[in-house]
């Protein structure tokens, strides 16, 4: 019997072995192909690679949906499409092209396949057309903003209960997604929340060890855009009482340049602070595992791999209370979570952790105990997925 064929439609996937945009995506599609089935990924082009690829033994393949391609910007840089549409007018011209484009390609190549599997909205409308006409099961997987959208605003609701009614399955990341898209009218039965997971053979605990002097560090890692809340986090640090700390931020995005003003005005007399810039995954794990504490100051959030790297690399969490956040971090037990924009509430959880080493092991240790028993890894969520794909198949 021939495998299963699944054909996965995302709007962002990494270019190379190192790129993390996207990178979760694609960590699933490996673990999809190892369980055996046959996988096919289309996006559009991130302004780095167009046309077929392989990317560590998976077939992508991009298409170009603006010309000429220098000016493509819907898709390119942190943020995502939702970032890039709400700060460049042409971006929000390029939606309808890279649409149709997007479209015509899945019509294409369908026919070769038993299942679409579509990641956000915007390849899950793609999907839901392409799912119509030619009679393939779709399953949706809906990862943050794209749900929260379809919350807050009439016209994404208005396409998201379409998409929801020509779904065959609909998978979220969080319970507070769950919960979205089960009061948009999601059928209970076709609706579940699989175990997202993380790559526990690259993300693991190193013995702690103290800098040679002596500072407690801290690590962030996301977009540099307003909504990670990086600027907050600037700002709680931005006391005499921190002096002991070191603060090492790994990713970039347009927000940048304001960001390193701040934290010149904030942190440069007792905040020794390191840059990373876009920093390949396996660099990423090695700096968790030199760091004390994870911060993530977001706004918005779906279900953040990061948290759960930073789970499996035995860390403390400190987070606010948005999206996935609380499915992941017990207040008090694995890290502590405060209300996102709180500054104030921000530096204290800070100083608690700061100031207690038995703690931050404690919760540490906790930590990556509650990832264990939770099952949060790659090969688990292909399961999941697995049982999803057969069950529409069949």
């Amino acid at each position: 019997m021939s495998p299963a064929k699944i054909l996965v439609l995302t709007t962002t996937y990494p270019a190379n072995e190192t790129d993390w945009s996207g990178a979760f995506i694609h960590s699933l599609v490996l673990a999809i192909q190892r369980r055996g089935f046959e996988v096919e990924v289309i996006a559009p082009s991130n302004g780095q690679s167009y046309g077929p690829q392989f990317i560590n033994g998976v077939h992508v393949s991009r298409f170009a949906y603006f010309w000429p391609r220098s000016l493509e910007r819907l898709t390119k840089g942190a943020g995502g499409i939702p970032e890039n549409m709400s700060k460049c007018i042409l971006a929000k011209f390029q939606i309808a092209p890279m649409m149709v484009i997007f479209v015509l390609r899945t019509l294409i190549a369908v026919r070769r396949f038993d299942v679409i599997y579509a990641n956000w909205i915007g390849a899950g409308l793609v999907g839901a057309l392409v799912s119509r006409i030619s009679g393939k099961p779709m399953v949706v997987s809906f990862r943050g903003d794209d749900g929260y959208l379809a919350r807050d605003n009439r016209l994404w609701r208005m396409f998201t209960k379409w998409v929801l009614r020509q779904s065959s399955f609909v998978t979220t990341v969080s319970s507070e997604l769950l919960k979205i898209m089960r009061d948009l009218g999601a059928d209970p039965a076709r609706l579940t929340l699989p175990r997202f997971g993380v790559d526990t053979t690259v993300f693991c605990p190193a013995p702690r060890t103290e800098n040679s002097d002596g500072r407690v560090r801290i690590i962030f890692v996301g977009s540099l855009i307003p909504k990670k809340g990086l600027q907050d986090l600037i700002k709680a640090m931005g006391n005499p009482e921190f002096r002991n700390t070191s603060l090492t931020i790994v990713g970039d995005g347009y927000y940048s340049e304001d960001l390193k003003d701040l934290a010149r005005e904030k942190l440069m007399n007792h905040c020794e602070i390191f840059w990373k810039g876009i920093t390949p995954p396996r660099e990423v794990a090695k700096l968790m595992r030199q760091s004390d504490i994870l911060v993530l100051p977001s706004y918005t959030e779906g279900s953040p791999n990061v948290v759960k790297e930073a789970m499996a690399s035995g860390l403390p969490v400190i987070g606010t209370r948005v999206g996935g956040v609380p499915d992941l971090v017990s207040h008090g037990k694995t890290g502590l979570l405060y209300e996102p924009g709180d500054v104030e509430a921000l530096r204290e959880c800070l100083f608690k952790l700061v100031k207690d080493e038995n703690m931050r092991v404690e919760m540490g240790r906790l930590s990556k105990e509650k990832l264990d028993q939770g099952g949060l890894n790659w090969d688990t969520t292909a399961a999941d997925f697995e049982s999803i794909f057969l069950r529409v198949i069949g």
